[in-house]
């Protein structure tokens, strides 16, 4: 029977649980540039939506132009499994981003520049004849840039110019962003060489590919220390066993357990500096988990390891 699209469909389409990692490096770009905890404004919190919107787009665009590959894998994506249409998707993506458009022209042109940056790693990472996201090395470098150092960065232009200071504090998650991507592509080995893509971890191997992101692990602790960074420093101490077991033990399994502890730790943390951001967080779960319940009779986001 065919499913007909609901309002919820198109809420949940651009995937808000990946919208968590892009608040927390907002909000730590912001914290480490000297905002206060209990003082976020309203700069703040318009950069905040129109930088949401704009991600949102980029999300949707994404996942129409990963069907072939979300089926495969069996990620129970709504695109995929043909909750809404492609063409509803395309309308949701044009939505979204003239929102976002419209909000951006009213902010400093910094913030602009930034913003498009994003957008246009987005569609490269992507779109075709780009698509970045199927190539090695280039894939996880997007990710990187794009999580470490561009939504930390937006998030410190709230309170300071761009500096090399922003350059350097943004370094440690860009080593720990990179390291976890990594691991998330070794999950998706199998079903990203039926669709032809080459992967980082497709083009290094398994091993070579653990080797890399635990290096990256090691690197997030060097630099962590050098710019006396706490919240990145406790986060990737704690997760550096998690890199170093999947390295040694060479199980999916334990691959697993090294990206659902270390990056979850690390938005936690981010939580119980922001009181704020935790309820965020537990109402998005909170609804997923009613909606994929719901509709595809799965506990997600799930946490179990097996």
């Amino acid at each position: 029977m065919k499913h007909k699209s609901t309002i919820w469909d198109f809420i949940f389409l651009p995937r808000p649980i990946l919208l968590i990692p892009v608040w927390t490096f907002l909000l730590l770009g912001y914290y480490r540039a000297g905002g206060e905890r209990f003082s976020i404004g309203n700069d703040f919190l318009i950069v905040f939506l129109t930088y949401t919107l704009l991600v949102a787009s980029v999300y949707v665009l994404n996942q129409i132009m990963d069907i072939k590959s979300d089926v495969i894998n069996k990620k129970h994506l709504l695109l995929a499994e043909g909750f809404i249409s492609v063409k509803n998707a395309y309308i949701e993506f044009a939505v979204l981003i003239a929102v976002a458009l419209v909000l951006t022209a009213r902010l400093p042109k910094h913030y602009i520049i930034f913003f498009l940056i994003s957008f246009l790693f987005g569609i490269i990472y992507s779109v075709p004849p780009f698509k970045f996201k199927d190539r090695p090395i280039s894939d996880f470098v997007i990710n990187a840039l794009g999580y470490g150092f561009l939504n930390f960065s937006i998030g410190w232009l709230t309170q300071r110019p761009f500096s090399i200071q922003t350059i350097l504090y943004s370094l440690p998650y860009i080593f720990a962003v990179g390291a976890i991507f990594i691991n998330t592509t070794i999950l998706d080995i199998e079903g990203d060489k039926r669709s032809n893509a080459i992967t980082t971890s497709i083009f290094l191997g398994m091993d070579n590919a653990l080797r890399l992101s635990t290096t990256l692990i090691v690197l997030c602790i060097a630099v962590s220390i050098l710019v006396k960074d706490r919240v990145c420093l406790i986060a990737s101490l704690v997760a550096l066993p998690l890199f170093m077991l999947a390295l040694l033990k060479k199980d999916v399994k334990y691959v697993l357990l090294s990206i659902r502890i270390g990056g979850p730790l690390l938005v936690l943390i981010v939580g119980l500096i922001f009181p704020y951001f935790l309820p965020l967080i537990l109402l998005i779960f909170l609804f997923l988990r009613i909606y994929y319940k719901a509709n595809f009779s799965i506990a997600y986001p799930g946490l179990s390891i097996n």
